[in-house]
């Protein structure tokens, strides 16, 4: 191809410059695909023909559609047009006049040319004969971009010509040799020729990452802790209470972590129907009667790509065996799951969220307070934070009265009547309900068992515990994975599990907030206590 924006002036048919386009212009690249072997091919004379035959039907269309031929050079054209509408039926005529032609017969068949075509629609104003616009060198990088007989187009193109859904297929963004950022490329298709081709021969986007209206909050430890994690393992599942920030620290972690997937990150919400929401995360099509995440394995099937499925703990179990069969298929392919509880399925390397740092929980607490219109800092909010112990929950449920009055002023009313202040609204309360609703009856019951101990429970007597009521260790394992207990380590060699404050001054009864209403603590104990389903022998059978 003419790979050089042409200038004008050249060729065998250009126009003066009084005749060219201005405004909002239509660009048209086309070149022979293979011209040089097919010259080499045919030899000089023969190749000779098939070069005028090409020429002439061009051109008999761009009389016909009102094209300006800019420059003509070797096998290639430039033509510029007023109408972007005509720009796309002159590269659909043209393709259907090369189709339709006769052509010198080279013993297994005519030697039809396949011409590829690339169609940009931008602002241009002539100069010197010519053009000098970036717009010019966009329209031959998406030709180059092209494969012989297909016709690519901007989606700018597409969008100035109001071509029919379908007649344009979109083919995702993709990145121009020498040109910043992502261009849209769609496909004109025409009835009647060639519609499959292989993708464009063009880096495509790397990531389908949102841009955060604001920067996140930095978590540098857990960064490093899912770091480790995909280090032994393809498939990580990560967890946390709502309000921790998993879905915001998911994205920004895996937006700096591009350059070690050659073929990009994509996000994607697990949604009603999983397969479907994978394919408009990657911009592919839907096949007819074909399953979508056949599509979505054959997409992944040989390429180093991560993907981020948010929303993990929502799925069915025929949904999680899909994401299992994917991995599996796909030996270059790693998996970060996103949920309130990890996800359920063998080989995944579980990471949860826990309780923030005091700084990060302070910068947590005052980005709720910014969203609110509140002016608080991180410094503002430290003791306010530590005084709930971080507790994901807590903080957001604290982030309205803290905008509208202070830290300071939230702190007191806390140290005066916490339940009170948190449960404000009842929506702390319902937090917590949807967390314990996902565990199950055993996990209930050791919960409450651990909200009695204000110090937590050491490892013996952890033990002591199990030993004194069936199952209780795979609960404990549970109530850690749903952050609804953490592990502390005072030395290498000892751990304790605790219940964070915020959810214990709810479930431990009188004694754990003085001068509280008995009646507003016991009533979600009770709830705990009595719906609990107990199944030794299921958990006999799972240890």
């Amino acid at each position: 191809m003419a790979g050089r924006p042409a200038a004008g002036g050249g060729g065998e048919g250009p126009t003066g410059p009084a005749s060219l386009p201005a405004g909002d212009v239509t660009f048209l690249f086309t070149d022979i695909e293979g011209s040089t072997r097919l010259a080499s091919g045919l030899g000089a004379e023969r190749y000779r023909v098939v070069l005028h035959r090409h020429r002439a039907l061009v051109r008999e269309v761009l009389r016909d559609l009102g094209g300006v031929e800019i420059d003509t050079e070797g096998d290639s054209f430039f033509v510029a047009f007023h109408d972007a509408a005509a720009a796309c039926a002159a590269a659909a005529g043209i393709q259907a006049a090369l189709h339709g032609a006769d052509w010198p017969d080279h013993g297994s068949g005519p030697l039809r040319p396949r011409v590829r075509m690339g169609l940009h629609t931008g602002e241009a104003w002539p100069s010197a004969g010519g053009y000098a616009t970036p717009e010019v060198h966009k329209t031959a990088r998406i030709c180059s971009a092209a494969h012989g007989d297909q016709i690519l187009a901007s989606a700018a193109c597409a969008a100035a010509a109001g071509l029919p859904p379908t007649r344009v297929r979109r083919l995702g963004d993709f990145e121009l040799r020498g040109l910043p950022g992502a261009t849209e490329l769609v496909q004109i298709d025409t009835p009647g020729l060639p519609e499959a081709f292989p993708p464009p021969s063009s880096r495509p986007r790397l990531h389908n990452l949102p841009h955060a209206l604001k920067p996140p909050v930095e978590r540098p430890e857990d960064a490093r802790e899912l770091d480790r994690a995909f280090a032994v393992g393809r498939m990580v599942a990560l967890s946390g209470l709502p309000g921790c920030g998993k879905t915001v620290f998911a994205k920004a972690w895996a937006r700096k972590r591009l350059a070690s997937y050659e073929h990009g990150v994509w996000y994607s919400d697990a949604g009603p129907d999983l397969g479907r929401a994978l394919l408009d995360a990657l911009d592919l099509r839907s096949e007819p009667l074909r399953d979508p995440m056949a599509t979505v394995t054959d997409h992944f099937r040989d390429r180093r790509a991560l993907l981020v499925v948010d929303g993990t703990d929502r799925l069915g179990a025929e949904r999680r065996s899909e994401l299992l069969l994917l991995l599996e298929s796909c030996p270059e392919l790693h998996l970060l799951a996103v949920g309130r509880r990890p996800l359920d399925l063998p080989g995944a390397v579980k990471r949860s969220l826990d309780l923030p740092a005091g700084s990060v929980g302070a910068a947590m607490l005052a980005g709720f307070c910014e969203d609110r219109g509140a002016p608080w800092t991180a410094a503002d909010c430290r003791g306010l934070a530590a005084a709930v112990e971080n507790f994901p929950p807590a903080l957001l449920a604290l982030a309205d009265l803290v905008a509208l009055a202070s830290p300071q002023a939230a702190l007191r009313r806390l140290r005066a009547d916490p339940v009170a202040v948190l449960d404000a609204g009842g929506r702390f309360r319902a937090a917590i309900d949807d967390a314990v609703a996902a565990i199950s009856g055993p996990a209930r019951a050791v919960l409450l068992e651990l909200a009695a101990r204000e110090r937590g429970a050491s490892v013996d007597e952890v033990l002591d515990l199990c030993r004194q009521r069936d199952g209780s260790l795979e609960a404990l394992v549970e109530l850690v994975d749903a952050a609804l207990v953490v592990i502390e380590r005072p030395a290498m060699d000892q751990a304790v599990y605790r219940v964070p404050a915020p959810l214990r001054w709810l479930l431990a009864g009188p004694d754990a907030v003085p001068d509280a209403a008995p009646a507003a603590r016991l009533d979600l104990a009770e709830r705990l206590v009595h719906p609990v389903p107990f199944n030794p022998p299921r958990l006999r059978a799972v240890a």
